[in-house]
């Protein structure tokens, strides 16, 4: 924490909206990892590509923005506490690292995916396969998210 009585209201509530938002950030992935993952699978691939066409930016809409206010609410949590204790500094420091990593699959693999799916017209194997590698990405980045919920959980303990 810092020094002062008013750094350390500031570098208090940073920590527990860190771990307000990457907690719903990791919920919302698992949600989506469980359920929605296992509905996608469970239709005709050209039923899929239409649902993730009309629905997918309610997703994306809500996901994406959680994802960047948790990398914005983790690295001022960093700056905040960087003068407090190491445990909580190195905590932090991972949670940040977590939730950077989970932004950087969506340029990475998620945009030209989601517009494929969005597009629709993929082959019937071609979709399966896709979803397939979606998913095992997602879940890439539901376990990055996890460990970022969980390190700044830890973070917050040792401050």
């Amino acid at each position: 924490m810092t020094d002062t009585r008013e750094g350390s209201v500031i570098a208090s509530t940073l920590m527990m909206l860190t771990c307000l938002v990457l907690g719903l950030l990791g919920g919302g992935m698992l949600v989506i990892g469980v359920s929605f993952v296992s509905f996608w699978k469970s239709l005709s691939p050209s039923d899929f590509q239409a649902w993730f066409a009309s629905y997918s930016h309610l997703i994306g809409g809500l996901m994406i923005p959680l994802g960047v206010g948790g990398v914005v609410v983790t690295v001022a949590a960093v700056v905040a506490c960087w003068r407090g204790p190491a445990t909580c500094r190195q905590w932090l420091l991972i949670a940040a690292l977590s939730v950077v990593g989970v932004m950087l699959t969506y340029p990475i693999f998620f945009a030209a995916t989601n517009a494929a799916f969005e597009r629709g017209g993929l082959s019937d194997s071609a979709a399966r396969s896709l979803l397939d590698r979606w998913s095992m990405w997602h879940w890439i980045r539901t376990g990055l998210g996890i460990v970022g919920f969980m390190a700044a959980l830890r973070a917050l303990q040792r401050s």
